[in-house]
């Protein structure tokens, strides 16, 4: 239904912040289904204002375009955090059952805040969820954790009403009265939901496996095994709380997310196994330092090209590729790419903004897939956000989700074309080695073998040499348990140059 955009909100003073702009699709914005669903996410993205959610700034509409901006998440969806533990990547091992566990409890805290929020004159909203899942749980490097991607929440204040029969969510974490598409879904459904995620990241396995109608043959005929049968060792106190929560009948599970997440509390201060936020952010951030490194150059290398602007209007559309040197490079998160550190290409836009009509190459995306901002000024960039685009692929890295509407099969073709239209945006890493004449440049590091990027890609470990392009180059060095550093080195081409680092370890316990 949406493009995304990171964007820099800029106001007096150098003030900067960066946000996340979400935009209705230009073919979509003529539909007033369409409209009303997005308006609805909207409406109910702009009541919602818990440490535990993310947050929406502004919403607006006008002249055909339509446009949420939400504040920007520096971290990793609960799904890439278990992917990354079952693989092995370093710091996985601080993965305990209480760190899950830590993780569900402020999820149930964002949910339960959700589930009381009331209309202004004091009446339940009753917003239930419907998409709770690995997907739509995000972990700052903070540690603080956040519910994403209202977008097929039910709320009483919604324009838009889902039609009888019609399934939203997704089915591997659906209650089985949500599977069936009852009217009666209430927050119950959300708790059903985050049950599955708890046995699932205690039991490091999926509870529903397969398609769509496997799955909801097994949710709605098989008896729901216990955690216990899959980790013999687990205290019979969580296996009860998990349990209780997968239960069938809506009335035997917990009433509340507040109640789940009171046990799920105690049964932690019973285990002396409790972990802090600091120390969950910490965890995060060991296992992709080096992602976080790549992403922020990305961000860093973009924020100062487009600073550097004197742009009083409109800023170049993103139909507009591949025209911009590597420096302007937009920060590329799409989950086909991202927090890969293989150094796979970004897209770029054009700095063509106010020229004429631009001739597009054939292998450019078309223009319904670029958002409200194709072949109009958006409302949003005249009000002072300057934005690059991020692909349709990025709305989960940005930790917003799209809608999931109807069979398995129409899912999995709706993404393989959203995959297909991120890669037309992408174009391949550069090579140091193609770029014409030269600097030499040597880093060393204090450790040793940190990691050295440059625009997206790993070059290698110190002590490292290498040949930049002239210009002003920014390196990220970075290494696990310690701080990043960023090296602007303005080149030459007969400069022959070297910088020596030293990083700063993490404090025990804590993030920077």
């Amino acid at each position: 239904m949406a493009d995304v955009f990171l964007a820099v909100s800029r106001g007096p003073g150098s003030f900067n912040k960066l946000v996340v702009v979400k935009c209705l699709r230009v073919g979509m914005a003529d539909d007033p289904r369409y409209v009303l669903m997005f308006l609805d996410e909207a409406k109910l993205s702009a009541r919602l204002n818990h440490p535990n959610v993310v947050q929406t700034y502004e919403v607006g509409g006008e002249s055909g375009s339509y446009f949420i901006v939400m504040e920007y998440l520096e971290g990793q969806p609960l799904r890439d955090i278990v992917r990354a533990v079952v693989s092995g990547c370093p710091g996985a091992a601080s993965f305990t059952r209480a760190t899950w566990i830590r993780i569900i409890v402020e999820a149930l805290r964002g949910l339960h805040y959700a589930h009381e929020l009331t209309d202004f004159d004091g009446r339940l909203l009753g917003i239930v969820h419907r998409d709770v899942s690995p997907h739509n749980i995000f972990v700052t490097y903070d540690g603080v954790v956040k519910i994403v991607d209202f977008g097929v929440a039910k709320a009483t204040l919604n324009a838009s009403r889902t039609e009888n029969g019609t399934f939203k969510g997704k089915m591997a974490y659906a209650a089985p009265e949500q599977a069936m598409a009852s009217e009666d879904v209430d927050r119950r459904a959300d708790i059903f939901a985050i049950g599955i995620v708890l046995w699932e990241l205690l039991a490091m396995r999926r509870l529903f496996d397969g398609d769509h109608v496997c799955v909801m043959h097994q949710l709605l005929t098989r008896d729901i095994p216990r955690v216990s049968t899959v980790v013999p060792d687990i205290d019979p106190a969580l296996d009860e709380i998990v349990a209780r929560a997968l239960q069938r009948d809506p009335d035997r599970r917990y009433a509340t997310a507040q109640e789940m997440g009171d046990a799920l509390e105690s049964y932690l201060a019973a285990s002396g196994e409790d972990v802090r936020t600091e120390q969950l952010g910490a965890h995060v951030l060991e296992m992709f330092a080096e992602s976080r490194a790549l992403v922020r150059q990305q961000v860093t290398a973009q924020f100062e090209y487009l600073t550097s602007l004197d742009i009083t209007g409109d800023l170049p559309r993103p139909s507009m590729v591949g025209e911009f040197p590597r420096a302007s490079m937009v920060m590329g998160m799409s989950r086909s790419m991202w927090p890969s550190t293989t150094g796979a290409g970004l897209p770029v836009i054009s700095d063509q903004s106010h020229s004429g009509p631009q001739q597009r190459e054939p292998s450019a995306p078309e223009p319904d897939s670029l958002g409200a901002a194709v072949g109009r000024t958006s409302s949003w960039r005249q009000r002072g956000y300057l934005a690059s685009a991020l692909g349709v692929a990025a709305l989960v890295a940005a930790g917003i989700g799209g809608m999931i509407h109807g069979s398995a099969q129409e899912n999995a073709h709706a993404q393989a074309q959203a995959q297909a239209q991120a890669q037309e945006r992408l174009e391949p890493p550069v090579d140091p080695a193609t770029l014409g004449p030269k600097a030499k440049v040597t880093i060393q590091s204090d450790p040793s073998d940190a990691y050295v990027s440059w625009n997206g890609n790993v070059l290698g470990k110190t002590p490292l040499s290498v040949e930049l392009p002239p210009g002003t180059q920014i390196l990220v060095v970075s290494r696990a348990g310690c701080h990043d550093a960023t090296l602007y080195l303005p080149l030459s081409a007969s400069d022959v140059l070297e910088r020596s680092v030293t990083l700063r370890p993490h404090e025990s316990g804590r993030r920077p």
